[in-house]
């Protein structure tokens, strides 16, 4: 990652900023505008020279440590309040954390404003939209980077936060990247990381309330991803799901911005549509409408719900003018999504996928394509995790009775909750628990599964995906779904489970 060293004067090739144009609404103590080349928020790995950020958040007030950081040779400080021992140069601002960003921005060269720089936010879709908006700006003859996000249960950003967010951006740049997507989540909106950072087009896949997400948590990512849409550049393009209520109130946030809308459910009152016209093991084909020709679409992806994220990557493309035929060719060039409905094959005559969906909402989106493509049984490997509340792990189980037809139920990560709590909060959602086979052994119920399939089935194995450990509160055990499939499967399993029987 690059880093920026520097002094309090201006040196040969590095960069410097006024912290007065920067930041217009600061209050400069001891100076009335201080020229910076570099800043760090954390004061153990500031350099001397550097302009020290006092941020904060839940487990680290800079506000603190100003004295450890003057120590290390800082030549000043941003606060959000006066601090008498921190010396004569002090810039007082309201959010520290916004000031960081754009400072490390501007220091990058506001990398953001060098080339079409596209953002995709929502609740699901977002890595499948960003990969496909990627494509098709690759498709159109547009060298385009992807920024992908930090996984949701993290709870983390980027890596390094606004300084390394910056310094992918300059790198983009630097590789003569005339386009960047990317994908941001509620955390990092949260973190004010995108300060600093002009987009030319962003779209929302939706913003449904998520089940068990207690709703005020809810309404705070819904309100921070609206954050995005204030920051698109005035003529750029504000893309909203009209199938989505509450996504496509965003499109009238940034009066600069125009509204451009896509979905499957009025083909008429919006931009891009499309029509499905077949669904199989293999994937989706559909016609899409909106540009100059309605044209086919043959999806490598199989079910509704990728159908509205091809949707969504093709009104982004739409609203920058890109060909249509760049716009087929970079939605039919991309294979699959690590975690979504991942096939596995290993010669058996029925369909074998994993899946990493952990709520209702992704596990109903799953079976449902699965159901539209298998004329035999549906088998669901389901997982209780820990970290859930109780209504989510019922509307889980809900889901897995009214769509599966045959559940077993066995431990996803139990985290710090005993597992076989986990397990019974779940089997208390459904109407008839008898007819649940309950195996806490994850690759047992793995193979269970697989073992009782027969030609023609289908098989889901939900809650992990690409996550290769199981999480329990003393220990982490490494434990991938695909190994053990691949394994039971190559080796004959059902012969295997019979005798183990």
């Amino acid at each position: 990652m690059a880093r920026w060293f520097v002094d309090r004067l201006p040196q040969r090739g590095i960069p410097s900023v006024s912290l007065r144009r920067l930041l217009p609404g600061a209050k400069f103590v001891g100076c009335p505008d201080w020229e910076v080349t570099g800043c760090a928020v954390d004061h153990r790995r500031l350099d001397p020279g550097q302009v020290f950020v006092a941020v904060r958040d839940a487990r680290y007030d800079g506000h603190g440590h100003i004295a450890d950081a003057l120590d290390r040779g800082a030549a000043g400080v941003v606060v959000e309040r006066v601090v008498p021992e921190a010396g004569r140069l002090q810039v007082v601002v309201d959010d520290a954390r916004a000031a960081h960003a754009r400072i490390c921005h501007a220091l990058a060269g506001d990398p953001s404003e060098r080339m079409a720089t596209l953002g995709v936010t929502g609740v699901r879709g977002k890595t499948v939209v960003s990969m496909m908006a990627r494509s098709i700006m690759e498709a159109a003859g547009l060298r385009c980077g992807l920024v992908g996000g930090a996984p949701a249960e993290s709870g983390a950003t980027w890596p390094g936060g606004a300084a390394g967010l910056a310094a992918i951006l300059a790198h983009m740049v630097e590789q003569k990247c005339e386009a960047g997507v990317i994908e941001i989540g509620a955390e990092s909106l949260e973190a004010r990381g995108l300060e600093g950072v002009t987009f030319q087009a962003a779209v929302a896949t939706d913003l449904a309330l998520p089940q068990g997400v207690p709703t005020e948590e809810a309404l705070r990512r819904r309100r921070a991803k609206a954050r995005l849409f204030r920051k698109i550049a005035p003529g750029g393009a504000a893309v909203v799901n009209a199938d989505d209520p509450a996504a496509e109130i965003l499109g009238g946030l940034n009066l600069d911005a125009r509204r451009v809308s896509f979905g499957l459910q009025r083909p008429d009152q919006v931009d891009v549509s499309a029509t499905i016209e077949r669904v199989d093991s293999v994937g989706t084909r559909f016609q899409l409408h909106g540009f100059d020709r309605s044209v086919p679409v043959t999806l490598r992806l199989i079910g509704e719900r990728h159908v509205s994220h091809a949707l969504a990557a093709a009104a982004l493309a739409w609203s920058m003018h890109v060909d249509v035929d760049a716009v087929v060719a970079g939605l039919e060039s991309v294979a699959g999504v690590a975690g979504h409905l991942e096939a596995v094959d290993e010669g058996q005559d029925f369909d074998v996928r994993i899946d990493e969906a952990r709520d209702a909402t992704a596990l109903a989106q799953a079976l449902a394509a699965l159901r539209s493509v298998s004329a035999g049984r549906i088998h669901l490997v389901l997982s209780a995790h820990g970290d859930q509340d109780r209504a989510e792990r019922r509307a889980l189980a809900m889901v897995a009775e009214q769509a599966a037809d045959r559940v077993i139920l066995t431990l996803g990560d139990p985290r710090t909750e005993e597992p076989d709590r986990c397990m019974d909060d779940v089997l208390g959602g459904f109407r008839r628990p008898g007819k649940v086979h309950v195996e806490p052994d994850r690759r047992r119920a793995i193979e269970t599964s697989l073992a009782d399939a027969r030609r023609g089935d289908a098989v889901l194995i939900a809650g992990k995906g690409r996550n290769a450990f199981q999480i329990f509160a003393d220990r982490v055990v490494p434990f991938d779904d695909f190994a053990v499939t691949r394994s039971f499967l190559a080796n004959g399993g059902r012969v295997a489970a019979s005798r183990s029987a």
